[in-house]
């Protein structure tokens, strides 16, 4: 009986560390970001030539942006809004 009491008690940690380790919950500029980069996608394929890249270039910058976010890692603000204020100028 001692080890199934040991065994529950392990379960029960590993469960709350694991819910602790989750990234945080999204916010409304990661939202917003997620939202300008399919814009910009979407620009992007009804796009040809030099504008299409550089609308793809652009996604990819909002893309890693999104995932620093996501990782926990410091984003500087201005940087976001550049993109949200570029994606939504549409170039």
């Amino acid at each position: 009986m001692k080890h199934y009491e040991t065994g529950i008690a392990l379960m029960l940690a590993l469960t709350a560390s694991t819910a602790l380790a989750v990234a945080p919950p999204a916010g409304p500029r990661r939202n917003a970001l997620v939202q300008a980069e399919a814009r910009v996608g979407q620009l992007a394929g009804q796009t040809k030539g030099g504008p299409q890249q550089r609308l793809l270039l652009e996604r990819e910058k909002i893309r890693r942006l999104i995932e620093d976010i996501d990782a926990g890692r410091s984003v500087d603000p201005s940087e976001i809004d550049r993109a949200l204020q570029d994606a939504e100028r549409g170039f």
